[in-house]
């Protein structure tokens, strides 16, 4: 793989990113994700909203895209709404890049954090950002959006989530 670098995604690449958003469920044990939620990807109205507002970044090389994240604004946060990198290209910095990008753009924003929710079982998931200073939220610390969004994940049927956030001031 040559070397990738992050650049803001285009429309012409939203087949692409539903390829590599089912390719990286699978991963999933169904337990985790369930069946019925491992095969959706983000809706293109999604994607075309977060591409206009600059805040849908992907990891591409010579070869193509291997990876993207999705971000929102949400107070003075950048929350990090969806991350994937594809299996095989997993393991090789993509998703740190990814990160470290959003953190760049949130703080030429002047947000105070990055936010997400992930798993807290799962290697790839809370361990994986906790080892790139993002720390676990009790949910009495956690800002009204985070926790909107654990019940609307566990409504989904997601389980064993929590709030993370890495301060950025």
């Amino acid at each position: 793989m040559n070397a990738p670098r992050i650049r803001p995604a285009a429309p012409a690449d939203f087949a692409r990113l539903a390829e590599i958003e089912r390719a990286a469920a699978a991963r999933f044990d169904p337990q985790d994700l369930p069946p019925a939620l491992a095969g959706d990807t983000l809706p293109r109205d999604e994607l075309a909203a977060a591409c206009a507002a600059g805040l849908l970044w992907a990891a591409a090389d010579a070869d193509g895209v291997h990876g993207f994240l999705l971000a929102r604004r949400h107070d003075d946060s950048l929350h990090l709404q969806e991350m994937d990198v594809c299996p095989k290209h997993q393991g090789r910095g993509l998703g740190s890049a990814l990160i470290a990008h959003a953190e760049t753009a949130a703080r030429r924003l002047g947000l105070r954090r990055l936010t997400l929710t992930t798993f807290e079982h799962l290697a790839w998931n809370a361990p994986y950002y906790h080892k790139r200073g993002f720390l676990t939220l009790d949910p009495a610390d956690s800002p009204p959006f985070l926790l909107a969004l654990l019940r609307a994940e566990a409504e989904h049927g997601l389980r064993r989530r929590v709030a993370m956030q890495k301060p950025l001031l």
